[in-house]
C-alpha cells in the first residue's frame, strides 16, 4: 500500500461522523464521569488480560476496576476454562484475594474466616460448617463474571445481561485481527504510569501521528514523514461499531542512526513471524472503551503493543502499557528488542507528559471545545461512540 496525501478523505469516506468540533466538558466534568461509570465501563465487553497470566489450572490474576468501584479475580479452573469472578467473599464480604495474582492448589481462602472457594469459583469449605443455619454451599459460591477469549485476550462483562456477545461486540476488529498470531509473542515488559489526566485524553493523544513530527522531533522525527510532505499522513482508516483502525506507513527515507541500523540488521537475521492481516506498516486499533492494540512491522519479525487506559477520576488514570515480541533466539535479536522498547518507552514518555499539559489546560475550562483535522477522525469517531454510550456533555445536570 503506498500512502495516498490527500486532503479531507476520511470525511468523504465516513461523513456520518461530522467535521465539527467536540466538547472538551467530558473530559473534565466530575458527573460525567460519573455516567462513564455506569454506562460505559458496565455496559462494554472490557480487556482485563492475556491467557498467557492463566496458562496452568489454578493460575489466577486480580484486576482493580477503579472506574467500576470492583476488583475482579481471573482464574483458569482445573476443567482449563478461564473465568472471571467479583473478588468479594461470599460469607461477609470481605475482599478475597489482596495480592495481584498467584498460584492456588485447591482453591482460594478469605483471610477473615478461611471460607475455601475451588478454581471453578465453588464453595469448597466452611469452617465449622455444622454451627450454621440452613447453609446452602451449592448457592454460594463466588459471583461470577460474564468472561470470553478472543485470540488470547482475556475480556469481562460487568452487565448480568450483556445485551451482545464479545465477538459481536469486537464486529470488525475481530474480522480483521482473527487468526493473528498473538499467541507466539511473549511480554517483554509492562509500564503503568499514573497520570493526572481523563482517560479520554491519554487515549485522544495516542490516537493519531498528526503530533509525531512535532512532540517527537527527536525520538522519530521522520519516521513516518512520507517524502516531499511536511506532515505524517495516514494510508488507511477503517470505522467499525464502537471501534477503529487507523495505520501508516514507515518513510523508506528514513534516516537510522548508527546503532538503530546495526540493530535492524542483526534482528533480519533470525526466522521471523509476520502478522498476516497488516494494513500499513503500523496499525492501531481502538477497542473500545479502553483498549489499545498496535502492530508494528519490523526488519526481523513483527511485534506487538497494548494500551489500556484505566479511569481512576476524573482527572486521574492509570496507562498500562505492554510490549510483546518473538522469544529472542539470541542474544543479538534480544538486544534489538530491548533497544525498540526502550526507544518507545522514551517516546512514551514525551507522551505522558503531554497527556497531563493538556489536562491542565482543559480544566481551566478557557477553552470548552477540541478541534480535529480529517487524519484525527479516529478520535472524532470515539468521542461519537462514548455520547453514544454515556449521552451528550450538554444533558448532564
Amino acid at each position: 500500500m503506498k500512502t495516498v496525501m490527500t486532503n479531507k478523505q476520511w470525511a468523504a469516506k465516513y461523513p456520518q461522523v461530522g467535521t465539527g468540533p467536540v466538547a472538551a466538558e467530558t473530559c473534565v466534568s466530575p458527573a460525567y464521569f460519573e455516567r462513564e461509570r455506569e454506562l460505559i465501563f458496565r455496559r462494554a465487553w472490557v480487556n482485563v488480560g492475556r491467557v498467557d497470566e492463566v496458562e496452568r489450572p489454578g493460575q489466577y490474576f486480580v484486576r482493580e476496576l477503579a472506574v467500576c468501584r470492583t476488583s475482579i479475580i481471573v482464574m483458569r479452573g482445573k476443567d482449563g476454562v478461564v473465568r472471571g469472578f467479583h473478588n468479594v467473599c461470599s460469607h461477609r464480604g470481605n475482599k478475597l484475594v489482596w495480592h495481584e495474582r498467584g498460584t492456588c492448589g485447591g482453591g482460594l481462602s478469605c483471610g477473615f474466616h478461611s471460607w475455601t472457594f475451588d478454581t471453578q469459583g465453588k464453595l469448597a469449605w466452611v469452617p465449622d460448617e455444622e454451627n450454621f443455619f440452613d447453609l446452602k454451599k451449592g448457592e454460594l459460591g463466588l459471583t461470577p463474571v460474564h468472561t470470553d477469549v478472543w485470540e488470547g485476550f482475556i475480556f469481562v462483562h460487568l452487565d448480568p445481561n450483556p445485551k451482545e456477545t464479545l465477538i459481536d461486540y469486537l464486529g470488525g476488529v475481530a474480522k480483521q485481527l482473527t487468526g493473528t498470531p498473538f499467541g507466539q509473542m511473549s511480554r517483554l515488559r509492562t509500564y503503568k504510569v499514573e497520570e493526572r489526566a481523563n482517560w479520554k485524553v491519554g487515549l485522544d493523544a495516542q490516537n493519531e501521528i498528526y503530533h509525531l513530527p512535532f512532540q517527537h522531533r527527536y525520538t522519530f522525527p521522520d519516521s513516518l514523514v512520507m517524502k516531499d510532505n511536511t506532515y505524517a499522513r495516514l494510508c488507511n482508516v477503517n470505522l467499525y461499531n464502537h471501534h477503529s483502525v487507523w495505520s501508516c506507513e514507515y518513510n523508506p527515507g528514513h534516516k537510522m542512526a548508527p546503532v538503530e541500523a546495526l540493530l535492524n540488521r542483526l534482528d533480519s537475521s533470525n526466522d521471523p513471524i509476520k502478522f498476516p492481516h497488516m494494513i500499513g506498516d503500523f496499525d492501531f486499533f481502538v477497542i473500545f472503551p479502553n483498549m489499545v492494540i498496535l502492530l508494528f512491522t519490523g526488519p526481523g519479525s513483527d511485534f506487538f503493543m497494548t494500551y489500556n487506559f484505566w479511569p481512576l477520576a476524573v482527572d486521574r488514570s492509570i496507562w498500562e502499557i505492554r510490549f510483546h515480541y518473538p522469544k529472542a533466539e539470541n542474544a543479538a535479536q534480544r538486544l534489538a528488542q530491548d533497544y525498540s522498547r526502550l526507544r518507545l518507552r522514551d517516546t512514551l514518555m514525551e507522551d505522558a507528559i503531554a497527556h497531563e499539559s493538556v489536562q491542565t489546560g482543559l480544566t481551566t475550562r478557557a477553552k470548552t471545545q477540541l478541534w480535529f483535522q480529517d487524519d484525527e477522525i479516529t478520535i472524532r469517531y470515539f468521542h461519537k461512540v462514548v455520547e453514544e454510550f454515556a449521552g451528550a456533555p450538554a444533558l448532564v445536570a
